[in-house]
């Protein structure tokens, strides 16, 4: 599980988080995520990715005082992309899930890449 940040420019003129702001805490979970298991020195220019599908579906508001957290697992796992799946919490209770399809890729090549096998092997775990 991930602590969402909550800032106070999430929120809109209803008082509740924007719903762009979701896409952000999955971003940041997911920063988060990989950080932790390729480490702070991989090489993103060689061995990075490219979103190409970001989805939310909202169940409850969010508020700024909530504490919420994201749970990440793997829905779909190809050779060169893969999907992550997220549901967000506050208190136990669900407030937003999603997904977002990451393709590998080289930056510097400037094209789609295979899944590094020391991340697909963490992938294949979180399925």
């Amino acid at each position: 599980m991930y602590e969402v940040n909550i800032r106070f420019s999430d929120i809109d003129a209803f008082g509740h988080v924007h719903n762009a702001a979701y896409f952000q805490y999955f971003e940041s979970a997911r920063v988060q995520c990989f950080q932790e298991i390729l480490g702070h020195d991989w090489d993103w220019t060689h061995y990075g990715f490219v979103l190409v599908e970001n989805y939310a579906q909202y169940l409850r508001p969010l508020y700024l005082n909530d504490q919420a957290q994201i749970s990440l697992h793997v829905t779909k796992l190809g050779n060169k992309s893969f999907t992550l799946g997220y549901h967000l919490w506050v208190d136990g209770k669900e407030h937003c899930s999603g997904h977002s399809t990451l393709v590998c890729f080289n930056h510097e090549l400037k094209k789609s890449i295979d899944i590094p096998e020391i991340l697909k092997n963490h992938l294949i775990q979180w399925k």
